[in-house]
This record gives C-alpha cells, structure tokens and sequence, in this order.
C-alpha cells in the first residue's frame, strides 16, 4: 500500500493492482504511451538491501551544494506518496501530482501501483531543468520498475538476504538482482558487500565493462545521521559525487553536503527520550544496534516494535534483546503487518507489553531511551498520525 495513493486513483479512476509483479515489460510499454520520459535526464541508479535512501540524500546535498538541481524518487514513503517524488529536497506539491495522475488516468497498459508511481515520478522530472535525478530501486534491481533508465552511474550499498520470496533465496540470486542496475560502459560505487555478493557483482560488471568504485576517502565532517553505517553511506555519496562533478568536485562544498544531509526515521530523536529508527531486517538491526551502543551507552533501552509478515522477526528480536529486556510490541494497520501477539509469544523478554497505534506510551524514565522500530511502514503510519502514540513525550518535552 502507498498512502495517499488511493485517493488520485479515485478521482481519476485510475485501474491498479497492489500486488508486487517484477519485470519491465508493462512499466516499458506504459512510459512508451508516455513519450518515454524515463529517457530525459541525468539518472543515478540506487539497488540494495540498506542505505539507499540515505546515500541518495547523502549525494543529493553534495550535488545541490554545487550548485546542481536535483530530483530524487525514494522508495518507500515518509508520510505520503508526495514525499516519495521530490525536487531539491520538497516533496512535490499535491497540485502537481494531481496534474500528473490526471495524465496517467489516460494509460492502456495495466499498471501496479509502484509501477504507476515510479511512471508518475518520470513525468514529474522530465517536465523540471533537474542536472541530475537520483532513482532508488523499489526491491531487487534487475526486474524492478525503476530499471528501465540507462543511469550516468549505479550505486550499491549494501547486499544481504531480503524479499526471499521474490529474490531468491541465497545472497548470490538477490545480488544477482541487485546488480542487474549495472548497465554497460557505465561505473558502479559499492559499498562493503559480502565476499559471495561482491563476486557477483564484479561478474556482472566484467561483462558490461562497467569498473567498479569503492570507496576510499575518509568522512572528517560531523553527519546529522548517526551511526558507523551512515559514515559509509557518505562515503559512497562523495565518490558517486566526484564521478557525477569531475573536475568541479569541491570537498569543502561536499563536506557542507554531508553535514546537512538528514532524514526522517535514520536515528531520529523525535523527542527527549525517543528515537525513531527504521531498521526492518538483520543487516539494518545490526547497525542500529551499534549506534546505539554508541549514542546512549549508559541508558536503558525500551524498543517498541512492529514487524512486516515477510521479516525474519524471530532473528531480529533475538538481535533486539541482547541490549534490552524492555519490550513494547504494536499492531498497526497495514495488511503486510505482523500481529503484535506473535512478536509477544516470540519475544523472550521480561518485560513486555502489547498496544496497537493509538494507544498512548508512556513516557519512560530519565535514563531510558525508547526507540521505535521495525518497519518503515509502521513509522509512516505514525507520522501520519502526527504522533499521537507520543503525545506524553511532546508535553514532556516542553
């Protein structure tokens, strides 16, 4: 489901599907209808298991620090499907989107609801003086919508095991996916991978004569977003970068870039006492893990989660509870959402609770720190809720 997306559908009796259906033939056919606006622009092509929606706002603050105007399309959403669409860091307004749906309603070719999405977005860019849009991949790589554009340069951050059921199941099949954004002549940056998917990676690149970027430069500069993992995202973004600028690359200009970098739900202190964080699988627990081992390594930490049906929730609690014997687990409304009483009978903690996502937590003690995770979507969820479930943290705060 993408919030807000029902809505345009509605007005404009738009026919979609939600149900995830890998392959390109469709999303070609639709944007062929279209003129091909995919076919317009500057791309940076973004695939991987985590990091990259951060190193896409990583590079996206270096580039608009040069002076570039930048268009990003993020997968999945913040609030809604507006902020999935931006240009120079604004969601696009709700008038332009509408415009835009209006246009789509047009289509023959049966489309999903990310594909009408990401045809959406290629509308929006092409109809902008953008020197660069940065497309992060929906899920996988070689088969997702988004891979249809022949981009200036691919960025891989990271490759673990996700998304079993549409992917495969061993890390060598999903890096296969994931290095189908590689296109010919044309570099990748990848980030630290495991040894099985670096040679996958390097396989594929080989034949395409694509050389592959490491990265190499240390970060000097302090980053909104905390963690060892968010260094190596920036990281990734400045080489993206100098490749991207060539001999207009100025490091104090991407240091600036870096610094000013931020999004919502990477470690995110909402309020005194209260983190968001959207880890959603193994790898992305890990690093929360060790960020907060980092941030708050004399306080107690009270996790409130919620769970997608297709995580391996089992391992992520036992990740969870090696730093915490504090549990909130909560039920929210997505058809995709794991019942919170299954994380309660799974969750070997001692202190464990049940809420669903209007009850009101309660705010914790001062050497407690809460931290929401678990699910983008769950965190979606509640800022579009305004936060309600922390009305005591806000008058706490004040």
């Amino acid at each position: 489901m993408i919030n807000g997306l029902d809505a345009y559908k509605k007005k404009w009796n738009i026919q979609t599907e939600a149900a995830i259906k890998p392959g390109l033939h469709a999303i070609t056919a639709a944007l062929k209808e279209l003129d091909n606006p995919h076919q317009k622009g500057t791309f940076i092509h973004i695939a991987g298991t985590n990091g990259k929606g951060s190193t896409a706002t990583f590079l996206a603050s270096i580039l608009r620090e040069h002076g570039l105007s930048v268009g990003n399309f993020f997968s999945p959403e913040i609030e809604d499907l507006h902020d999935q669409i931006q240009i120079n860091g604004e969601p696009i307004p709700e008038e332009e989107m509408d415009r835009t749906m209006n246009r789509l309603a047009s289509l023959r070719t049966p489309l999903t609801d990310f594909e009408l999405l990401t045809a959406a977005a290629f509308l929006v860019f092409s109809e902008h003086p953008l020197d660069a849009v940065i497309i992060e991949a929906g899920m996988g790589g070689r088969f997702d919508s988004t891979n249809v554009i022949d981009p200036f340069l691919s960025i891989i951050p990271s490759i673990s095991m996700e998304h079993t059921a549409f992917l495969g199941d061993t890390l060598e099949e999903i890096s296969w996916h994931k290095a189908g954004i590689i296109k010919k002549w044309k570099p990748v940056v990848v980030g630290n991978l495991p040894e099985a998917a670096m040679a996958v990676v390097n396989e594929n690149a080989d034949k395409l004569h694509s050389e592959v970027i490491k990265a190499k430069e240390p970060i000097t500069v302090e980053l909104k977003l905390k963690g060892e993992h968010q260094i190596r995202n920036a990281q990734l973004a400045v080489e993206a970068a100098k490749e991207i600028l060539l001999l207009t690359f100025d490091q104090e200009k991407a240091n600036a870039g870096l610094s000013k970098a931020s999004i919502p739900f990477r470690f995110e202190e909402l309020y005194p006492g209260l983190v968001l964080d959207a880890a959603h699988n193994v790898e992305s627990v890990e690093a929360l893990i060790q960020t907060v081992k980092e941030q708050f390594p004399t306080k107690e930490i009270h996790f409130v989660v919620g769970i997608l049906k297709d995580k391996n929730y089992k391992e992520i609690l036992r990740k969870l509870e090696a730093i915490s014997d504090q549990f909130t687990f909560i039920s929210f409304e997505s058809e995709r959402a794991l019942e919170a009483n299954t994380l309660f009978e799974e969750s070997r903690s001692k202190i464990k609770t049940i809420q669903n996502q209007y009850d009101i937590l309660p705010v914790q003690g001062i050497n407690v720190m809460t931290i929401v995770t678990g699910s983008m979507n769950l965190l979606s969820i509640l800022r579009n809720e305004k936060f309600k479930v922390f009305a005591n943290y806000k008058s706490a705060a004040r």
